[in-house]
């Protein structure tokens, strides 16, 4: 076996970045990844359901009637996972299965009516934690920040569609 054997495939990259350019991106991976870990875990410390229900819940807010695999899908989980997820949720009463109207081997994932009733709790909560996280921060800024952020993720869309992710 040969050296060229056992080594491993480069990465698609450009150039060789300098430090100062390597040390930009990881203080932005970091904050960005600080901040997510915290939003989500204020989230989960004030919430009754984990953060898979949660993700559920939120996917079926954007379009009620999802299938299991549509879910797994969009959750990058297996679908047995997602399955727990949504057992959970039915027994809280919060979602329901229904056959599926054109492929009888599958059910679509509904919220519930007693979701809807109670969903403005998740809400508040969820609003309180973003008022207190752009305390301090003018609406300009904050809108700046947000169109700034909403042009990034657009372009590693971009990227990830050029390089068939």
């Amino acid at each position: 076996m040969s050296d060229q054997d056992t080594k491993i495939p480069l990465p698609l990259a450009g150039p060789r970045p300098d430090e100062k350019e390597i040390e930009e991106a990881l203080e932005f991976s970091s904050l960005l990844q600080e901040f997510g870990r915290l939003l989500s875990g204020e989230y989960d410390r004030r919430m009754p359901m984990s953060r898979g229900q949660s993700a559920v819940v939120a996917l079926l807010m954007e379009n009620d009637g999802r299938t299991q695999t549509e879910l797994a899908d969009d959750m990058v989980m297996h679908k047995v996972s997602v399955g727990a997820h949504v057992d959970e949720l039915v027994q809280q009463g919060l979602v329901e299965r229904r056959p599926h109207p054109t492929d009888r081997r599958s059910k679509q994932v509904w919220l519930t009516p007693y979701f809807h009733s109670v969903k403005f709790l998740g809400q508040g909560v969820f609003t309180m934690i973003h008022a207190r996280a752009i305390e301090g921060v003018s609406k300009k800024d904050y809108a700046h920040a947000v169109k700034v952020l909403t042009a990034m993720r657009d372009n590693l869309k971009k990227l990830k569609d050029e390089t068939g992710g």
